[in-house]
């Protein structure tokens, strides 16, 4: 391993583990499968399960879409290669399915202070889509192998790399409210700084304007 990776790849207030499985994620979403397949060892050897790997990939489907997806089934196979899936069992947890435009509403509602124009958008012009996207949202961020708020940290990092600003203000206040201080923030930033460069020290940084489409 590299003398940065030595540096980088430490336990700190995100530990080794957690760090090397985030760049998993965050290169699957990125569709930058050379650099994926390097963190994919990196994780595996820091103990992180294929069903951890999966879920964690699957996670980003809802800022990302299917490509993300598409690009991970790559780092799975990969991780299988390395591990065998002999020995792999996914725990059934029981995900409450919305079946109305109302519930979804007032999941919404309980997330966020003020509904977001996306969502308002969806409910005026799209409801089933709401529908089809509440059920997958609510069961890709469940906690699971993996904890939510490692999920809305990695879905921080992929805007923060984005330079998003309205993804990065959704998932940094969902990760506050599950427990991150600023310790943790700061080195979200810094696996940023590693995965794309000095760009991303400014991407959340108030009063900067940026010209995106990406989702949140």
């Amino acid at each position: 391993m590299s003398v940065m990776n030595q540096t980088f790849l430490t336990d700190g207030e995100i530990t080794k583990k957690e760090k090397t499985l985030l760049l998993v994620g965050l290169f699957a979403a990125r569709r930058e499968e050379r650099q994926m397949q390097y963190f994919v060892k990196l994780a595996v050897e820091a103990e992180n399960s294929i069903v951890e790997i999966a879920e964690l990939i699957s996670s980003a489907i809802i800022s990302r879409g299917i490509p993300t997806w598409l690009s991970g089934i790559e780092a799975i196979t990969y991780a299988i290669e390395l591990v065998g899936n002999a020995d792999v069992t996914v725990e059934e947890v029981g995900v409450s399915s919305f079946i109305s435009q109302e519930e979804c509403i007032s999941y919404y509602q309980s997330e966020f202070e003020v509904l977001p124009k996306w969502i308002q958008y969806l409910v005026d012009y799209a409801p089933d889509t709401l529908l089809k996207y509440s059920n997958l949202r609510t069961t890709s961020l469940r906690d699971g192998a993996v904890s939510r708020l490692l999920k809305e940290l990695l879905l921080y990092a992929i805007n923060i790399c984005d330079a998003y600003e309205k993804g990065i203000a959704i998932h940094k206040a969902n990760a506050i409210a599950l427990g991150a201080d600023d310790a943790v923030l700061e080195e979200i930033k810094a696996i940023c700084i590693y995965a794309v460069g000095i760009q991303a020290i400014w991407s959340d940084e108030a009063g900067i304007s940026h010209q995106h489409t990406s989702r949140p």
